[in-house]
């Protein structure tokens, strides 16, 4: 009988140890706007995991610091070839650690982005958080919070939308209201949103917001593409 719900309700590891410790034969899938992530267990040994175009520990690690998707976990009878050696506590406790430096490095780097955010004179305010409403940088003293949470909505539903129609990764959404500009940005396990005043030239705005998106999800990224504008 499978096992369905809510990451909101339990966390990944969680779900891992309960079935490691049962020793456990099954497949947990989370549902993800890019995808689904997948970790396959095999008496209670952690196997083979893939996400996102990761296999192995890597992917592992990356299904580890999701905190939104609805997960099945069920049995299987077949399994993948073994990708993964390590035993399933070395695996989560290094999963962890990652977790936890990952998230101190993006605090550092989203304190850092917010000095360079508020010298650029177009930007008029700031908000940097994580998917779990932590916030990181701001300049804003009220509404933070719910400037996060719109973010993360428009973010989640937003890939949603996008993954369906076929058109790749959705990088940005844009409202358009009287004279002000905001932006809200997926950035992987990180949301940001930008509020600007509309200004003539805005080729220096998209390359700022561009450099918070690269900076904000450690790695390369195309220059922005995909997006949606709200006009009000």
């Amino acid at each position: 009988m499978a096992l369905v719900g809510d990451l909101k309700e339990i966390s990944i590891a969680t779900l891992l140890q309960l079935n490691c410790v049962e020793r456990n034969t099954a497949q947990l899938t989370v549902s993800t706007p890019i995808g689904p992530a997948i970790i396959y267990l095999d008496k209670g040994e952690i196997v083979d995991a893939c996400y996102a175009g990761l296999r192995g520990e890597e992917a592992i690690y990356r299904i580890l610091r999701l905190s939104q998707g609805e997960f099945r976990v069920a049995e299987i009878e077949e399994l993948p070839d073994r990708t993964i050696s390590a035993s399933w506590q070395s695996l989560l406790l290094e999963g962890m650690r990652v977790l936890d430096e990952t998230e101190k490095g993006r605090s550092k780097i989203a304190q850092s982005i917010g000095s360079d955010v508020e010298n650029a004179p177009e930007v008029k305010s700031y908000v940097i958080a994580s998917k779990r409403g932590d916030i990181f940088a701001t300049n804003r003293d009220q509404d933070a919070d719910k400037l996060a949470a719109a973010a993360t909505l428009l973010a989640w539903k937003g890939q949603e939308v996008s993954s369906r129609l076929g058109l790749g990764e959705l990088d940005f959404a844009r409202l358009v209201f009287g004279n002000s500009l905001t932006f809200f940005l997926d950035c992987g396990d990180l949301v940001a949103v930008i509020m600007a005043r509309k200004a003539a030239m805005l080729d220096p705005l998209y390359a700022l917001i561009d450099d918070i998106r690269k900076k904000l999800r450690y790695f390369e990224l195309t220059p922005l593409q995909q997006g949606v504008e709200i006009v009000g």
